[in-house]
């Protein structure tokens, strides 16, 4: 029987390094057994998420059909579907649309940030095209914390899918081979990292810029004339500085693990029965994090503000 993985992210959990590698050596790759589904330039089936959430089915049908076209033609044992937006879908849906062609064996991989690191996460990429405005507690009252009820998201695809293994790994890099998110998800394939010829895994992608950054493109969205997200995607990314920094106090974490402490029980005592917790949080015990903030002052940013609107204007009317 031909098995079906299923890698469902989370955001913000390495998904994007994971799907270039595996679109980048599919020549090494399919040899050992596996057809990694790259869907057009990208790795990732994030277009099918994006149909199921919005209730285009009859897109996430057409797109249903593609995969089992690949998987009727391929020889190969093994096919992963990949989508960092998968943790979000309803499975059942998927499952329907994608109409196996045949029995198989299918495997569901999902990889989790500690629920504060993860929402912490989630609030920088909200300011990369400001959605969400400065201010941590300003994304919690907009988007809630939703995305880490992580016991309610495996147990839709343990609905959805009974007899499917499902693979709970945690984001944390320091128990990766070698720090690195790639060479784990391959391992958890059952693929050998350590043989003679293993492609080396670029550096991360996707990474968050800095604070100063993030606070321009707050500027960006209020100029009518300008596209946010088509103006972050033409910056010039491994130039930047990164992000570095926190984004709340310790008591504010601890807070927000609280709020799932019940849930991370459960889920504990289901993947990780011999461990004393899911996630460790000592670090929250020890120095407070230092707060990134902003180095511009509000009259900065006015002058800033005016120039950009300046310059689209000229751009639209030369």
């Amino acid at each position: 029987m031909r098995t079906l993985w299923i890698h469902i992210g989370t955001p913000k959990t390495g998904s994007t390094a994971i799907q270039r590698f595996t679109r980048d050596n599919k020549d090494y790759l399919n040899p050992l057994g596996f057809d990694f589904l790259t869907r057009h330039r990208s790795g990732s089936y994030n277009d099918l998420s994006v149909a199921l959430r919005s209730g285009n089915h009859d897109r996430a049908v057409e797109i249903g059909a593609v995969v089992r076209n690949l998987i009727s033609k391929s020889a190969l044992q093994n096919f992963v579907l990949t989508s960092e937006m998968f943790s979000g879908v309803n499975p059942a849906a998927l499952r329907d649309v994608l109409a196996l062609p045949e029995p198989m064996g299918v495997k569901i991989v999902g990889y989790f940030r500690r629920q504060d690191k993860y929402l912490a996460n989630a609030y920088k990429q909200k300011l990369k095209t400001a959605k969400a405005r400065f201010g941590f507690e300003n994304f919690i009252a907009k988007f809630g914390t939703g995305g880490g009820e992580y016991r309610r998201i495996v147990a839709a695809w343990q609905t959805a899918w009974p007899e499917a293994e499902f693979l709970f790994r945690r984001f944390d890099p320091k128990s990766f081979p070698q720090g690195d998110v790639v060479r784990d998800f391959l391992q958890v394939l059952g693929i050998d990292t350590q043989a003679d010829g293993f492609p080396t895994p670029q550096s991360a992608a996707n990474a968050t810029p800095s604070i100063d950054v993030l606070d321009l493109m707050q500027l960006v969205k209020n100029v009518p004339e300008v596209h946010i997200r088509r103006v972050f995607r033409s910056l010039p990314q491994q130039d930047l500085p990164r992000f570095s920094g926190g984004v709340m106090d310790n008591a504010t974490a601890k807070a927000l693990l609280a709020k799932f402490a019940e849930d991370n029980e459960a889920l504990r005592a289901q993947f990780f029965p011999d461990e004393a917790a899911l996630f460790d949080a000592s670090d929250l015990d020890g120095p407070e994090p230092d707060i990134a903030m902003s180095s511009f002052t509000d009259e900065q940013r006015a002058i800033v503000q005016v120039l950009l609107q300046a310059v689209a204007k000229r751009a639209v009317n030369p």
